[in-house]
C-alpha cells in the first residue's frame, strides 16, 4: 500500500512538474532580435554617427546639416556636417528627442509576461520615457525594471509613484491609508526611502490631508500629483499636477460620486467655469494633464463589435478587448455606459479641448499623458493619439511636441532629458519627414534610441509582431482570459 501511494506521489509530481514546465514554455515571451540587441553587453557604449541629420530641440531649436555622434548612453558632440563624408543611413533625416508618457500605468509584473509588450509597444511609438502614477498590484514597475535591466526586452526609461494615497477604503490593492494630516510626513518619507520618484494623491483626501502632503514631498523635493477628490473642486484641492481635469465640474453638479460622472458629465462647465480654472491655474502654478486620449477612446464603447477590429486596439491581447474591457462585464468602472453616458462623455471631450486651448494661450503648464490601459488605451499608440487631440485643441504641432518632451521632461530632473543637445541623454528618434511641423509625419519614424542603443523602426515592428503572436496562440490566448478575470477581481477592491 505504502509504495502504491508512493508511485502514485511521484507519478503525480512528475505530472505537475511536466504540466509547470509547459505552461512556462508556453508563456515564455518570444526571443526577439532587440531583446538580443539589449542583453548585449557593448551596444550601450558603442558609439553612433548620424551625419547630415537636422537637430529639433522642439520650440527651441532646429540646426540642419548636422553630424551627431553618441557614446555612453549620451551626446557628446554636434557639430556641422562635413563635405563629402561618409554616407549615412539617415542622411537628410529629422532628429528629435524621444517622447513622454506622464500618465502610465504599467501592467502588472506576473506570469502573463506582459510587461515586455508595454515596453516595446512604448519604443515602436518613439516613448522613451513613462511615469507610473500607480503601479495597481504593486508588481507592474519592478516587473518592467527587471525586464529591461536583464536584457529580457528593451524598454523606456521609468520614473514611478508607486502606490496610490488613500484617504478612504482603498480602491486599488497597492494603496496607503492616508487617515489624516499627521500622516503626511510618515507616508512621504517611506515612498523616498522605496526610491519613488513622484506622489500620487488619489481619493477621498481633505483640503487638510492634501496640502499637509503636498508640504511633506516638497520638503523631500518630490513633485505631487493626482486626482482632485470627487467631494472637492478644482479650486479647493489645489492639486500641483491635476489629473484629467477632475474636479473641473463642480461637485454638486453631478449626479452621483462615480468616476465615469466625473470624467464625463460636464453639462454646467460653461464659459465662466472655463475662465475660473484658467484663473486658478494661473494664481497658483497647477500644471495639468488632462488625457484626452482616455475620452476618446471610451467613446469606442458607441460600437464595441468595430472597437474589437481596431487595429490598435488589436495590438493588446484578447485579455483586454474581451475582459478587462468587456463593456458589461470588463472592469466595473465602465460597465453598461448607455448611449447617454457615452452623448455626455463627446460634450465633456469637446469642452475639454477648448480648456487645453484656453491654457496653453494664457501659457499653463500642461503635459502628455494617457492613462494606459484605460479602456482602447494603447501604450506608445495613445500618446501619438494625445499629441494629436492636442494639436486638434488648437495647440500648433511643434508646441505639442515641446510638451511632450523637454517641459514634460523638467520635473524628471535628468539634465538635459528631452532635449538634442551635447551631454543629454541619447533618447532620440529619427523621422524621414519633420513631425513639428505636421503631426502626420509622426508615421514617418525610422529608428528610435534609447539610452544610447539605436533600434530600427522595422526591428521594432517585427518584434511587436512576434508579440502579438505569441499573446494570440492558443494557450496563452486561452489562459491569460481566465487569469485576467482573477486578476482583475483581485486588483481592483472596489467600484468607484
Amino acid at each position: 500500500m505504502k509504495k502504491r501511494l508512493l508511485r502514485f506521489g511521484l507519478g503525480a509530481a512528475a505530472v505537475l512538474l511536466l504540466l509547470l514546465l509547459f505552461f512556462w514554455i508556453e508563456f515564455r515571451p518570444p526571443e526577439t532580435k532587440v531583446a538580443a540587441m539589449a542583453a548585449a553587453p557593448d551596444t550601450a557604449g558603442a558609439e553612433i554617427v548620424l551625419r547630415d541629420v537636422t537637430v529639433i530641440t522642439p520650440g527651441v531649436e532646429r540646426r540642419a546639416g548636422q553630424t551627431v555622434t553618441i557614446r555612453d548612453g549620451k551626446i557628446v558632440r554636434i557639430e556641422p556636417a562635413a563635405a563629402g563624408g561618409e554616407a549615412s543611413p539617415y542622411a537628410g533625416a529629422y532628429l528629435l528627442p524621444g517622447l513622454l508618457d506622464l500618465h502610465h500605468h504599467l501592467p502588472p509584473g506576473n506570469v502573463l509576461k506582459l510587461s515586455g509588450l508595454a515596453c516595446l509597444l512604448n519604443l515602436d511609438h518613439g516613448v522613451t520615457t513613462v511615469r507610473d502614477v500607480g503601479d495597481a498590484d504593486g508588481t507592474g514597475v519592478a516587473g518592467a525594471r527587471a525586464g529591461i535591466a536583464a536584457g529580457d526586452f528593451p524598454g523606456p526609461r521609468i520614473f514611478a509613484c508607486g502606490p496610490f494615497i488613500d484617504g478612504g477604503q482603498p480602491r486599488w490593492a497597492n494603496s496607503v491609508h492616508m487617515s489624516g494630516p499627521q500622516d503626511a510626513a510618515r507616508i512621504v518619507a517611506e515612498l523616498d526611502r522605496k526610491g519613488f520618484d513622484c506622489v500620487k494623491s488619489y481619493e477621498d483626501l481633505t483640503v487638510e490631508d492634501i496640502r499637509a502632503l503636498v508640504a511633506a514631498a516638497r520638503a523631500r523635493g518630490l513633485p505631487v500629483l493626482g486626482h482632485v477628490p470627487a467631494r472637492l473642486s478644482y479650486e479647493e484641492a489645489l492639486i500641483p499636477n491635476v489629473q484629467h481635469f477632475l474636479g473641473v465640474p463642480p461637485p454638486a453638479s453631478l449626479k452621483r460620486d462615480h468616476i465615469v460622472d466625473r470624467l464625463t458629465d460636464w453639462h454646467a462647465v460653461d464659459e465662466a467655469r472655463l475662465d475660473r480654472i484658467v484663473a486658478v491655474t494661473l494664481e497658483h502654478g497647477i500644471v495639468n494633464t488632462p488625457t484626452l486620449v482616455e475620452g476618446q477612446q471610451l467613446l469606442l464603447y458607441r460600437d464595441y463589435p468595430a472597437a474589437l477590429r481596431d487595429p490598435v486596439v488589436r495590438l493588446l491581447p484578447r485579455m483586454y478587448r474581451e475582459v478587462v474591457w468587456h463593456p458589461q462585464e470588463g472592469i466595473a468602472v465602465y460597465r453598461n455606459l448607455s448611449a447617454a453616458d457615452l452623448a455626455r462623455a463627446a460634450d465633456a471631450e469637446a469642452k475639454k479641448k477648448e480648456l487645453v486651448r484656453r491654457l496653453y494661450e494664457a501659457g499653463a503648464s500642461l503635459r502628455i499623458g494617457t492613462d494606459t490601459p484605460q479602456p482602447f488605451v494603447v501604450p506608445g499608440a495613445a500618446v501619438h493619439e494625445e499629441m494629436r487631440l492636442f494639436n486638434e485643441a488648437g495647440v500648433p504641432a511643434e508646441a505639442v511636441w515641446a510638451i511632450a518632451t523637454w517641459q514634460g521632461a523638467a520635473e524628471l530632473e535628468v539634465p538635459l532629458l528631452g532635449t538634442v543637445r551635447q551631454g543629454a541623454p541619447a533618447d532620440l528618434l529619427l523621422f524621414r519627414r519633420d513631425p513639428t511641423r505636421d503631426l502626420a509625419a509622426l508615421d514617418t519614424l525610422a529608428a528610435v534610441i534609447v539610452q544610447g542603443r539605436l533600434y530600427t523602426k522595422q526591428q521594432l515592428d517585427d518584434d511587436l509582431a512576434a508579440y502579438v503572436r505569441h499573446f494570440a496562440s492558443p494557450v496563452v490566448d486561452n489562459l491569460s482570459v481566465t487569469m485576467a478575470r482573477m486578476i482583475l477581481d483581485a486588483t481592483l477592491k472596489r467600484d468607484y
